[in-house]
């Protein structure tokens, strides 16, 4: 799971406004956001249950807080795609939210939306005490610090899927702690930069200072020195009050965001008192793409730039049309009135004043009709201009799917191995990757892809391996490999996915993993295994499938609950039955259960794999899955059976079932496929 807290949009809006619009948006997205749905919602703190008046309330309450112009929070929070929580899982989470803010029994209203592949949830919170009046600071005005230790107890608590970089864990004994595993994080853009780079696939100017300039500044030994160090790079370092500011073209960006020790104050203790430059030429510098760029960026980014280039010039054109209209029917009024108010009054000033209160109103109906007329202009130029696609959708535009599903599921963490001593980084003899060696480090791309220049696989970098292809095998087992030669044994960090690939490549390998939370794992992959082999001996599926349990009778009375359906849907039901029993003892670790979506995602994945249609994953799941939960859960089945067997037949899908190819001979044998096969062959022989 992530958290984010969303910022006011618009600041310089009336608390009625932003109350208004939010509650509103988390309630009926689709109003503003038309393929957004909202799968449930829930509000707490108010008197009433109507709608229209929780929000008169919340307004009522805001409004008491005279000082603070805007006393709504506006969180939300995250699930993995396959993730899909229940009404009372969402009723949970809000109540471990709200007790970790310190914001229990605070006006708030929630709703759970579907727009992506990932299930979110909108949580506004009211920061005014109903019994104090007082405005609160959650966690001292810490407050995502402790949103990311909520989502660390929603995680354990509801047995979703632990983010690879998650801030916080919780231990056995139920206490939350920092987690410092792996080397401290490299300093990142605002989240909103992140967001920018994610939809275009370019280097925001706040990315390019932390990379390139902060080292510049750093090695720099005189203000001359960091300036023509900086201009060779297209960017320059100028003083603005009180601060400096580091420009990246002509895109400022806050000294102090590049690094602390960029700050104004730090390099005048350092390099003296500032000096500007002396050189006015800076070279323009190209735009950069991030680490995992597709094919077609360099099309795309030019393209974008241009319609962005195209737009401006339009949109600053009108505007000076606009602007010499203005500028005219101003002078024109002032014209028209001097002309009809010369000469004297004396004696007719009501005369005079009724005349002008004419001309008045004449000049306020034609500046109306202006307002109207460009208002109309500058909306027409918007509906022209529609914002750029970003890059996935582009190249889906380009009839390229393939390369906006390579640029949506790249692999945007490295994962790691890691020793327990720095073994010096050199090249090593691993089949099919080729080494090169850059500064301290060596990095490792496949043979047939190293003379394209492409991203290497995995980089060894002394003290650890940092894999950046981690969802291929092929390059987890030869980074891997390396591990085992330089250190014997090894941890990974990283993604579950990763981590649970490394467990099945250790076993079949022979590797020692020293992580202590996979031990367990890695023993029921290797009961796993022999159950595998066992049946390639001859064993039937009904002594691999045995299981002990409630959850195997419950599977049971699914599929006996569908013999009254066609023959397919019977099939299918028994299909499920016999991997719900199968993945549930898998992902139920250590007497804790595991999330029900989980299991029917997997369930989706592996029945695909079996030969199943979306179609035929759909139904069964729509007919089985509510079964399988607790006594009068409430949830869209219809949409939770879509969504499911969407993520099955998708990318993700894909992914995940290639990298259990090796099983996919096993799910037939549970469920009894491989017979019914072998029926169907006898009859083919005695005909």
């Amino acid at each position: 799971m992530i958290v984010k807290k969303i910022k006011n949009p618009k600041k310089s809006a009336s608390k009625s406004a932003r109350v208004g619009r939010l509650m509103d948006y988390i309630c009926a997205p689709e109003q503003e956001i038309s393929n957004e749905k909202c799968l449930y919602a829930g509000a707490r703190g108010f008197l009433s249950d109507d709608h229209e008046a929780q929000k008169a309330e919340m307004l009522a309450l805001s409004q008491e807080a005279v000082r603070s112009p805007d006393t709504i929070n506006h969180y939300v929070l995250s699930w993995q795609e396959g993730e899909q929580p229940s009404s009372r899982q969402v009723e949970e989470a809000v109540d471990i939210f709200l007790k970790e803010l310190g914001l229990e029994g605070h006006q708030t209203m929630y709703g759970l939306h579907a727009d992506t592949d990932n299930v979110h949830l909108h949580i506004a919170i009211n920061r005014v005490n109903p019994k104090t009046l007082k405005v609160i600071k959650p966690n001292r005005g810490f407050d995502i610090e402790a949103a990311h230790k909520a989502v660390a107890r929603i995680e354990e608590k509801q047995g979703w899927q632990r983010e690879a970089h998650g801030r916080y864990r919780v231990k056995n004994n139920g206490e939350i702690e920092r987690d410092v595993r792996g080397h401290e994080e490299a300093r990142q853009p605002e989240q909103a930069k992140c967001d920018m780079e994610q939809r275009t696939g370019e280097k925001s100017a706040e990315r390019v200072a932390i990379e390139t300039g902060a080292p510049i500044i750093k090695a720099a030994t005189s203000w001359q020195d960091l300036h023509q160090a900086l201009a060779k790079e297209g960017m320059r370092y100028e003083r603005t009050g009180s601060g400096a500011v580091l420009f990246v073209n002509d895109i400022g960006v806050k000294a102090s965001r590049a690094d602390r020790e960029a700050s104004l104050g730090k390099l005048e203790k350092r390099l003296g008192t500032f000096e500007p430059s002396t050189r006015q030429k800076v070279v323009e510098r190209a735009p950069e793409p991030v680490k995992h760029v597709v094919r077609g960026w360099k099309l795309y980014s030019v393209n974008r730039r241009a319609y962005a280039a195209e737009k401006d010039a339009v949109l600053k054109a009108l505007r000076q049309c606009q602007e010499a209209e203005r500028k005219a029917l101003l002078a024109r009024h002032q014209r028209e009135r001097a002309e009809v108010l010369q000469g004297r009054w004396n004696g007719r000033g009501e005369l005079r004043n009724a005349l002008e209160s004419i001309v008045a109103a004449r000049r306020a109906v034609e500046q109306a009709e202006m307002r109207d007329r460009q208002r109309t202009e500058r909306a027409m130029l918007r509906e022209r201009y529609r914002p750029y696609p970003d890059l996935e959708q582009w190249l889906r535009q380009q009839e390229q799917p393939e390369l906006a599903e390579q640029w949506r599921y790249r692999a945007t963490e490295v994962q790691q191995i890691r020793g327990d001593h720095a073994a010096p980084a050199r090249p090593r003899d691993i089949r099919d990757y080729v080494p090169k060696i850059e500064g301290g480090e060596v990095r490792y791309a496949r043979g047939d892809m190293a003379r394209s220049g492409a991203d290497a696989a995995f980089v060894d970098k002394g003290g650890e391996i940092d894999v950046y292809a981690w969802r291929e095998r092929a390059s987890v087992l030869a980074a891997l490999q390396l591990a085992e030669q330089k250190w014997g044994s090894f941890e990974v960090t990283g993604r579950a996915q990763f981590k649970m690939l490394c467990v099945e490549l250790a076993v079949e390998h022979g590797f020692k993993l020293d992580n202590p939370e996979l031990q367990q794992q890695i023993a029921q992959e290797q009961r796993r295994l022999l159950e595998a082999r066992a049946m390639s001996r001859g064993f039937d599926a009904q002594q691999v499938a045995d299981r002990e349990g409630g959850a195997e009778v419950q599977a049971d009375l699914v599929a006996d609950a569908q013999t009254r359906e066609t023959p397919a849907l019977e099939r299918s039901a028994k299909a499920y039955a016999s991997h719900y029993r199968d993945v549930l003892k898998q992902q139920s670790q250590g007497g804790r259960v595991a999330d029900p979506s989980r299991v029917d995602a997997m369930i989706a994945v592996r029945m695909r794999a079996t030969g199943h249609t979306q179609q035929q994953v759909e139904a069964v799941l729509r007919q089985c899955a509510p079964a399988t939960r607790q006594k009068g859960e409430v949830r869209d089945w219809e949409n939770y059976a879509k969504r499911t067997a969407e993520y099955a037949f998708g990318a993700s899908g894909q992914q995940q079932a290639d990298a259990l190819k090796r099983y996919w001979q096993q799910w037939q044998k549970l469920e009894g496929r491989e017979a019914e096969q072998q029926r169907e062959r006898g009859r083919g022989m005695s005909r």
